[in-house]
């Protein structure tokens, strides 16, 4: 996400004003004895710690001031053993807590500890450095609350407890004169803004409570320094509007707000924010047009606002922000045609408009943002062909057009064949009806290629064949005959194949059980990330939002031919796809049996071949696959007994419904089948106790029918009631078959 930015900004800012001071401060460590009680609370310190270097370092001398990390000063002019001022460890592996003892450096001025796995609360004692202005302990392990060990931090001008998991009310925190960077981000602190912690210094500069779970409004914020720079807010709960008082501070160079519950219209104040270089506040409920005021923020770079309730225009003077890199407005309800004269925006790297009401022709004037890397218009009203002149869009490698209303597919691979960069192009639902094209060529980076449900007519293409990077290929929902072609399976780096839903024949190609990256656990999928959070999408039906995932990678390991016409036999060799998580050949007319080499599969998470015409039986060794969470045979030909352990225990009888011969435990039991194709099986331990009863039955009714029969024979009574009991007798014997066989 755009946000995990800000963290090593915020860091590195920190970082270059720490060393500052450390410099400020006096790096020349004394070759004196570092002072007695200095000794004594250094080697307390690493005493509490359980690993690290300086544990065994530490003890080959007594002279701390030459200790790795630790700096000495003479603060009082040779009289007496120097004192420690600053023990910066930073990404030394230290293990262990803070001791109390720290506070006994009543000298310190820098304390660094951040970048290691210190864990436990933070000792009050911390509250005795009166003369300690830096102190870094982020990316720790640290917990508990708060509590007042900052409290007497008078001196303090950077304050930087960010990436633990320490708790506590905000209002704890605050009353430091001179504090310049605050920054508690990704930790567990709750209840409102505290103002305090902006009113009592003059100086602030970095103010950073991102990721915590703090709540209310954002009135708090009047009394912070003009000469803020930078201001995150991101991932709390706060609510209402943005104060006025925000567009005050003229020195604010990033402001981000990304994940709240902040509503309202962004007012046309903005303008006055003329050093912004990064606007972030997407996720929230923010709603209105956005202003027209772009012209004033010459310096803005990166404006991520998608995931509001923005409506109308894209702003004109948008294209006055020469130094813009980054925009990205999806998930609103911006409409309008793009009337952005985008040959301003010389250094844009990646936009995003998707999934707004944007319609009309694409501009030409795209062609100009030459360092394009991510360029995402899906989900609008867009239509027309694809310019010729985004040929020149050299740098692409992102490209997602889905869900629009392009047409002439034939022209845009012509013209996207040039973006000799472009690794990812998706262009799912549009081109409706159209031929797929014969001949095609130049994509030789490509990884994923998408062009599903466009109801494409003709064969699959042997151009694909040329993409020999391409590792994601979807052609679902679409009208494509013909058979699958044998040189599939020289694609060696594909490992996601969607064909489903379409008018597919002949046989599987043999060559599909040897896709290299399905079969090799050596092969590894390129780790090709959405730039920017822009999602990939999986289309599951036609009606179907889709899956998302915003990594090549990620995507599981599948070939997918369901819904065609396909015929033939599974291959024996299908066993060998040992990296395949998902194979769904359901809705074809495959014959032969099920092979048990399936069962080698180990990684196989849906196995679904219903509605085919399959025979023979269910192999026992499918119970080997351990990771298979979705199984469907339903409606074909199959019997015999149902594997009854690992994960069948765990699935519905819907799984195998349509198949007159099945039994089992978790269907019908096998006593109940009536099927003259039902091969003889080992009676289960609960079809052993049916068995059982039944015998007890049958035994009972033969003798209470003897008796019956007997007692009438011989019976002085009325012939009426010899006719009763030979009755009842005969009843009694006739009803033994129907006992077996109901």
């Amino acid at each position: 996400m755009v946000t995990l930015g800000f963290i090593p900004m915020t860091f590195l800012k920190c970082l270059f004003l720490a060393c500052y001071l450390a410099s400020s401060l006096g790096l020349n460590s004394s070759i004196q004895p570092c002072d007695p009680n200095d000794l004594l609370a250094l080697r307390e310190f690493a005493g509490n710690l359980t690993t690290g270097s300086i544990i065994t370092a530490w003890h080959k001398t007594s002279i701390c001031c030459q200790w790795d990390g630790v700096v000495c000063e003479n603060v009082n002019n040779g009289t007496v053993a120097s004192r420690v001022t600053q023990l910066i460890l930073p990404s030394r592996s230290l293990k262990g807590s803070i001791s109390r003892s720290l506070g006994q450096l009543d000298q310190l001025k820098l304390l660094n500890l951040s970048l290691n796995h210190l864990e436990g609360g933070l000792p009050a004692e911390l509250s005795n450095l009166t003369h300690l202005e830096v102190l870094d302990l982020s990316n720790n392990m640290l917990s508990g609350p708060v509590s007042g060990a900052l409290s007497g931090l008078k001196s303090i001008k950077v304050l930087n407890i960010s990436s633990n998991s320490i708790q506590g009310n905000l209002s704890e925190l605050g009353g430091f004169p001179h504090l310049v960077v605050f920054n508690i981000s990704n930790n567990s602190f709750t209840g409102q803004f505290n103002p305090q912690i902006c009113s009592s210094s003059n100086e602030a500069q970095i103010l950073d409570i991102s990721w915590n779970r703090l709540t209310g409004s954002l009135e708090g914020l009047d009394n912070c320094s003009r000469s803020l720079q930078q201001l995150h807010l991101d991932y709390n709960s706060f609510a209402g509007h943005l104060p006025e008082s925000l567009y005050s501070f003229s020195a604010l160079e990033q402001f981000s707000v990304s994940g709240n519950s902040l509503s309202g219209p962004i007012s046309k104040e903005l303008s006055k924010l003329s050093s912004l270089k990064t606007l972030v506040i997407f996720g929230n409920q923010f709603f209105g047009e956005l202003p027209n005021v772009f012209g004033n923020l010459k310096r803005l770079e990166l404006l991520v606002a998608h995931s509001n309730m923005l409506s109308g225009p894209l702003p004109s003077t948008l294209a006055l922000c020469s130094n813009l890199r980054v925009l990205d407005l999806r998930n609103n309800s911006l409409s309008g045609s793009i009337d952005l004269n985008f040959t301003g925006l010389p250094n844009l790297c990646t936009l995003d408009l998707a999934t707004n009401r944007f319609s009309g022709f694409l501009p030409n004037s795209l062609s100009y943002c030459r360092e394009l890397k991510t360029l995402s218009l899906a989900r609008n009203e867009f239509r027309g062909s694809i310019p010729e002149d985004f040929s020149k869009l050299t740098s692409l490698f992102f490209l997602s057009l889905s869900n629009n209303s392009f047409v002439n597919l034939s022209r845009a691979l012509s013209v996207l064949q040039q973006c000799k960069n472009l690794t990812t192009l998706i262009l799912t639902k549009n081109f409706l009806g159209e031929e797929i094209p014969k001949n095609a060529s130049g994509f030789e980076s490509l990884m994923v290629l998408a062009l599903g449900n466009c109801a494409l007519k003709g064969q699959i293409p042997v151009w694909l064949l040329s993409c020999r990077k391409l590792q994601v290929l979807d052609l679902s929902w679409n009208q494509l005959d013909g058979s699958i072609p044998p040189w599939i399976g020289q694609m060696e780096n594909l490992f996601y194949l969607d064909f489903s839903n379409n008018s597919l024949t002949g046989e599987i190609p043999k060559s599909l059980t040897e896709l290299k990256s399905l079969v090799s656990t050596n092969c590894s999928h390129s780790n090709l990330i959405a730039s920017a959070g822009i999602p990939l999408f999986v289309i599951r039906n036609k009606s179907a939002s889709g899956l998302q995932y915003n990594q090549a990678s990620k995507f599981p390991p599948s070939i997918c031919l369901s819904n065609n016409r396909i015929n033939g036999t599974i291959w024996p060799e299908i066993g060998r796809l040992k990296q395949l998580h998902a194979l769904d050949w359901s809705r074809n007319n495959i014959t032969g049996t099920i092979p048990s080499s399936i069962s080698e599969m180990k990684n196989l998470e849906t196995l679904d071949l219903s509605f085919n015409d399959l025979h023979g039986s269910l192999p026992p060794s499918l119970s080997k696959l351990t990771f298979l969470s979705k199984f469907s045979v339903e409606n074909n030909h199959l019997h015999g007994v149902i594997p009854s352990e690992g994960q069948f225990l765990t699935f519905p009888s819907s799984s195998f419904e349509g198949n007159a011969g099945l039994c089992g435990e978790i269907y019908i039991p096998c006593g109940d089948v009536s099927n003259t194709s039902l091969k003889p099986v080992m009676p289960s331990s609960s079809n052993n106790r049916f068995r059982r009863n039944s015998i007890l039955f049958v035994t009972i009714s033969i003798v209470v029918g003897i008796v019956l029969l007997l007692e009438a024979v011989s019976s002085e009574s009325s012939a009426s009631l010899n006719f009763v009991g030979l009755h009842l007798g005969f009843s009694y014997l006739m009803w033994i078959p129907c006992s077996i066989f109901f």
